[in-house]
């Protein structure tokens, strides 16, 4: 935790998910106009074809 408590731990943690949360949202929409398939992100992001597309699909 270098020498910070665990709520300042916690802080750092919440803000990295949504940076990683963003940076994966910009990486699914630059594949979709690359003309990847919702299956071949899907398979990328080690999820179902189906939760990608309901997470991303309406966006």
């Amino acid at each position: 935790m270098d020498g910070k408590g665990p709520a300042d731990a916690l802080q750092a943690v919440a803000e990295l998910q949504k940076e990683v949360s963003r940076t994966e949202a910009s990486l699914v929409r630059a594949g979709r106009r690359a003309g990847l398939s919702w299956e071949a992100i899907a398979l990328s992001l080690g999820v179902s074809k189906q939760a990608v597309h309901r997470k991303y699909g309406k966006r």
